[in-house]
């Protein structure tokens, strides 16, 4: 007896030492951005915005080619952290790649798209999609998950492991500049190690016969934040920010995966669905405060359609316990007309997102 007690307190020294190397390794590697980082803007295109122009963008979040209408996600109540094959996350991408193609836009604002990651199998989405759409755009890729190995969860084959993944924005005009914003507030020690460090993509455009910018934000809030804390000061530095852009008289426009639902779609009949006929409760994304929008800004959404699906299973249009919310649009300046507005129904095939479209015309004034 006392001979198995020493065997099996040897065995959790062992364990306790390497759990520590482990951290002390991915604390060391953390990755730790500046507060603002220029982007390299890739095959920059000479077409510049001329003033009272209109413009079509695209914001979609890809859910890494590997969130698709087979998969489940285990923080989301179901089992898997990866799709079970690289044909699978082709499959997905070769789908995404022709949602981007069928509806064009001027600027697609791209999110969830991995440079390098085990859970797409290392394809790099990155380059795969400035190809696919061709020379005449400009590409730019910020970081919002960048970690040599997460290890979660518990498993010898379905952990996520290695991470390169981040915000793309693609443009067919002229970019003065790019820069990624780190977002204020971050998880604390250890789960910040190896977890995501939220950032946006501010890209600065001319516009041709005026002395204003167009400025496009790309970006991709916090998520599974029990306590609302991390979207609160996200929300915080975004306020910050469109009131500073708004002050010097620019055009701006905010688009992407906020993780928040719309005042607007609160209660309606999308995001209200029930997860089970037995079931009295109803799930909802953390609702953006009533007050949030600075003055001079309108949210540009469409409230006919959702967004976004729950990932606790994979997806049967119709059957019980399917979850759906509207967290993926706009916020634009009032300097801006918006003309449309319309969600991409692709019924989930290639994503967990829909693709949201908006239609805008840059004012004279």
């Amino acid at each position: 007896m006392r001979v198995i007690f020493r065997v099996f307190i040897r065995l959790v020294a062992v364990l306790g030492i390497f759990i520590g190397l482990a951290l002390a390794l991915l604390t060391i590697t953390e990755y730790r951005p500046d507060d603002i980082e220029a982007l390299e803007i890739v095959n920059n295109s000479e077409t510049v915005i001329s003033q009272g122009a209109s413009l079509t963008l695209m914001t979609f979040n890809l859910g890494y080619a590997g969130l698709g209408a087979d998969e489940d996600f285990i923080l989301d109540g179901g089992l898997k952290a990866r799709p079970d094959s690289m044909e699978d996350v082709e499959f997905y991408l070769e789908g995404i790649l022709s949602l981007l193609e069928m509806h064009a836009a001027d600027i697609y604002l791209l999110q969830e798209v991995d440079l390098r990651a085990r859970r797409s199998f290392n394809i790099n989405q990155v380059e795969t999609i400035h190809d696919a759409l061709g020379t005449e755009f400009s590409s730019v890729f910020a970081y919002n998950f960048n970690a040599i190995f997460v290890p979660f969860p518990v498993s010898f084959t379905d952990y996520i492991g290695h991470v390169e993944s981040g915000l793309q924005t693609l443009s067919r005009h002229q970019m003065l500049e790019s820069e990624r914003h780190q977002f204020s507030g971050s998880f604390s020690w250890p789960l910040r190690v190896a977890n995501l460090k939220r950032a946006m993509i501010v890209s600065r455009f001319e516009v041709e016969g005026t002395d204003k910018e167009l400025v496009v934000v790309n970006l991709h809030m916090s998520a599974y934040d029990a306590d609302g804390s991390l979207r609160e000061s996200e929300m915080a530095y975004l306020r910050a920010f469109m009131e500073t852009e708004y002050a010097l008289g620019n055009y701006v426009i905010i688009g992407g995966d906020f993780n928040q639902t719309f005042p607007s779609v609160v209660d309606n009949d999308i995001t209200r669905m029930r997860l089970s006929e037995d079931d009295d409760a109803y799930y909802v994304a953390f609702p953006i405060e009533d007050d949030f929008l600075p003055s001079g800004f309108v949210y540009a959404i469409d409230e006919t359609l959702p967004t976004c699906r729950l990932l606790n299973q994979p997806y049967r249009p119709g059957t019980e316990g399917t979850q759906y919310y509207i967290i993926d649009g706009f916020m634009v300046s009032d300097n801006i007309r918006v003309d449309q507005v319309f969600t991409v129904d692709h019924g989930f095939v290639y994503s967990d997102h829909n693709p949201v479209m908006l239609e805008i015309t840059l004012l004279d004034e």
